[in-house]
């Protein structure tokens, strides 16, 4: 008779399984969503202020990113700065307006585009992007004077 050596099927799988598992509980402890959710709402706010600058080369006309300091804070892209006239959404045809997360905290103003891609006021302006969990996880976005570029 001879004699084989090495695993069943069902072995490795069974072991498969419970290294899977092991690493699915063990890993979510090493990984955290802060970096992610900060990263995520600066990567969202530099978009839209991208938006409103593209809408204001587009239209010809002023176009404002005001920011509200509510729970949670948002960004609303609109004509005005009272936004009596909003801005569209093309993705859903309601008013434009970006809601950050809840973890994150926000240090921005209120910040217009004229109709050669601008700041109003001609001003540099930053805003940062911090994670309320863990205030090392911060992201700045910068708008430029004159130029207006928002890197």
């Amino acid at each position: 008779m001879k004699r084989s050596c090495g695993f069943t099927l069902v072995e490795l799988v069974a072991i498969i399984a419970t290294v899977s598992i092991l690493a699915a509980v063990s890993g979510s402890r090493y990984v955290s969503s802060d970096v992610f959710e900060t990263r995520g709402d600066a990567g969202l706010l530099s978009s839209t202020l991208r938006y409103a600058q593209k809408t204001a080369i587009a239209q010809r006309r002023v176009v404002y990113t005001v920011y509200s300091a509510t729970v949670p804070p948002s960004l609303r892209v609109c004509f005005t700065l009272d936004c009596s006239q909003t801005v569209t959404n093309p993705e859903n045809g309601n008013p434009y307006a970006f809601v950050f997360s809840r973890n994150v905290q926000v240090d921005a103003a209120t910040i217009g585009f004229d109709s050669l891609g601008r700041p109003v006021p001609n001003a540099n302006a930053a805003f940062v992007v911090t994670n309320k969990n863990n205030n090392s996880q911060l992201v700045t976005i910068n708008v430029e004077a004159d130029t207006g570029y928002i890197r």
